[in-house]
């Protein structure tokens, strides 16, 4: 025999037989593997991924392996940039990207193996409920489920971490537990363990449960040592966490900002651990019904969502309620972010294995075959089992797209993004370099960028340290990754200095790069310098003594000085402007009903007005004015006049008439 024909043989081996239903499963995983990295690279192309916790990767990586070093994050917490992913969080895990991203370190690089790993847990849950079962049918119809399980598509989508390795680990750990296979599956087990200290947790209540399912399947004393094992690995693996993340910071447990609202009156410092929890509830049982109270309905509602894909049997599971119990009891209880509870960001990696292993243990034991005496009885409830999951099929499918959907996670790449790329180019590579969360993942190989994606967390930092004083900011205004501003925390913390301190170096398209010390004229992107006109809703305001009405802030006239609305705060560089307000204005007398107000400064004061009595219908009021240096705070705001009526605001469009740039402008930045 050839060395090829060997070769071939030995292939055929481990190859499914031609028409075994495994091939499908194997099309679907690479459908998915391939469709969510082709997804993610164009979100990442379209700046929808964030620093936290896309970007926080990258440098992570490039500063282990450039040696600056050692899984820095660039993020901005309390124990700054330059500290170690290992201070918060502790993976052992995660170090084995490194080598694959040595050898294409690109972040497409970590798109492509998040999307392999996940893909790859399809077909591990297809050979562990296919072990299971004896239906092929409702074994493809449970790793269906899963694979187009909308909590796994939002997981998939949000950003890159070690998460990702724990269906797979945790599939093939109970999948070599059944098997009979100990020491693969105390291998697993461990690899699971050093994914994430957090595992811990509900890896505990997981052994718990499968202590008692081999205590009721009279196992325990035969697996007595696999069990007394584990809760060794366990326990190192807790105390070898504990001990890394102390090296790397000198607080550790829970930020004080994360916990339920109940308990927080009885938290005391930035931080505290699980067990000072755990203490503070034994002390003060109702704490734990008003814990729970706190959006119980939001609770609930998530808890069905999550269990309906596998019709609910998971909760009748010991092993998936072991594991379920202790997540549910810290979301519920002890957290205060809807994040837990709901199974956001990648929390639902945690969780969906135990849920999918739960679920083939119920269904393997209901057995069919075995419980339903004659065949036609057994052909209709397995019709109408696989019928159930089907449904349950199109409505994750469904649930998916809607998700992504309300997300707005649509790729797009414009003249925009052109112009955020010509704005990152600008910034020299070696430079000191701060920016928002969803510009990091460009610039976060960059030995000296940072980014703060919380106010809270970035004025924390400020309260222990000194303001932060990079050579260059970069915000991008127009930009709203996710429906958020992710500007707004550097906009606030810098908003005395922008136009002094840090002087507009480029601007275009609402794409601002400031230097620190620059006096000069700013510079276009995307060609010549030019400010483009920008309309403001009324959702962009914030009402005072008006109402929002069927999409206008309405207001009536009174006495003089109460603001009918204010806001929206907006960055403007320097030029001549033309606000024009669409209002619709009805007096009662010659009295004004109101003052058309332009004003600007940390604490906005009037720079520019116009009356408004009567406009006899829909009409646009128009108010220049001139800024002779940037602004980053300018608002578009009506004030009472005196005169009785009624005000309604549809919009504001504020439009350059002449820029600095066509001028020598050499004052443009300096404070005036």
């Amino acid at each position: 025999m050839s060395t090829v024909d060997r070769f071939g043989e030995t292939l055929g081996e481990f190859l499914p037989d031609r028409g075994d239903p495994t091939w499908y499963v194997l099309g679907l995983a690479f459908v998915l593997f391939v469709g969510f990295s082709v997804y993610l690279s164009l979100l990442y192309r379209s700046f929808w991924l964030t620093g936290a916790d896309f970007g926080s990767y990258i440098h992570m990586f490039e500063t282990t392996l450039d040696g600056s070093g050692f899984l820095e994050q660039g993020k901005y917490t309390v124990r700054g940039p330059d500290s170690s992913y290992w201070g918060g969080h502790f993976t052992a895990t995660l170090l084995a990207f490194l080598p694959i991203y040595a050898l294409l370190p690109s972040p497409y690089t970590l798109l492509v193996l998040k999307s392999a790993l996940l893909a790859a847990s399809v077909p591990m849950l297809w050979t562990l409920a296919r072990d299971h079962l004896d239906s092929d049918r409702i074994a493809g119809l449970v790793t269906a489920s899963y694979a187009l399980n909308p909590f796994l598509w939002s997981a998939w989508l949000f950003d890159f971490q070690e998460q990702i390795l724990l269906p797979l680990l945790l599939f093939a750990a109970y999948y070599t537990y059944s098997r009979r296979r100990y020491v693969a599956f105390l291998a697993f087990l461990t690899l699971s363990l050093f994914t994430n200290e957090f595992v811990t947790l509900l890896t505990a209540g997981f052994l718990v449960g499968l202590a008692v399912a081999a205590y009721r399947g009279g196992r325990l004393r035969a697996e007595a040592w696999v069990f007394g094992a584990a809760a060794g690995i366990l326990v190192v693996a807790r105390a070898v966490a504990s001990w890394a993340i102390g090296q790397y910071s000198e607080t550790s447990g829970l930020p004080a900002d994360v916990i339920a609202a109940p308990l927080q009156a009885y938290v005391e410092g930035s931080r505290v651990g699980l067990g000072r929890l755990i203490g503070i509830v034994l002390a003060n049982p109702t704490l734990v019904v008003d814990s729970i109270a706190v959006d119980v309905l939001d609770k609930a509602t998530f808890l069905v969502l999550l269990l309906l894909p596998v019709l609910f049997v998971a909760a009748v599971d010991e092993v998936s309620l072991g594991a379920l119990v202790p997540f549910l009891g810290f979301a519920w209880v002890f957290a205060g972010r809807d994040v837990y509870y709901t199974f956001g960001a990648h929390y639902p990696l945690y969780l969906l294995p135990f849920v999918y292993i739960g679920a083939v243990r119920v269904f393997a034991w209901l057995d069919l075959d075995a419980t339903i005496d004659r065949e036609g009885a057994r052909a209709s409830a397995q019709a109408v089992l696989s019928g159930l999951l089907a449904l349950v099929l199109v409505a994750n499918l469904v649930v998916g797209v809607g998700m992504a959907a309300q997300r707005d996670a649509v790729p797009a790449t414009t003249d925009h993004t052109e112009t955020l790329h010509e704005g990152i180019e600008a910034v020299p590579a070696n430079a000191t370099l701060l920016t928002q969360n969803d510009v990091y993942p460009h610039v976060a190989d960059r030995e000296n960028a940072t980014f703060s994606a919380n106010r809270t967390l970035f004025y924390r930092y400020q309260r222990a340290n000194e303001k932060p004083r990079p050579e260059y900011i970069l915000l991008d205004t127009k930009l709203e990754t996710q429906r958020i501003e992710w500007a707004q925390p550097i906009r606030q913390t810098y908003l005395g200095q922008f136009g002094t301190t840090y002087g507009l170096r480029y601007y275009g398209d609402e794409v601002w790069v400031f230097e620190r010390g620059y006096n000069g004229s700013p510079s276009g992107l995307g060609g010549s310098y030019a400010v483009e006109p920008r309309t403001y809703e009324p959702d962009d305001f914030i009402p005072n003594d008006a109402l929002a009405i069927d999409g206008k802030l309405v207001g009536t006239g009174g006495a003089t000085g109460i603001y009918y609305w204010y806001g929206p705060g907006a960055m403007l560089p320097p030029g001549d402007y033309t606000a024009t307000f669409l209002v619709n204005a009805t007096g009662e007398s010659a009295r004004p009903v109101a003052n058309l107000e332009v004003a600007a400064g940390v604490t906005p004061r009037r720079i520019a007005n116009e009356t408004v009595t009567n406009t006899d219908g829909t009409a646009n009021v128009t108010v220049e004015f001139s800024l002779d240096r940037m602004q980053s705070n300018v608002e578009f705001r009506a004030v009472r006049a005196g005169g009785e009526g009624r005000l309604a605001l549809e919009n504001v469009t504020v439009a350059s008439r002449s820029a600095v740039g066509d001028t020598d402008g050499t004052d443009a930045n300096e404070s005036g």
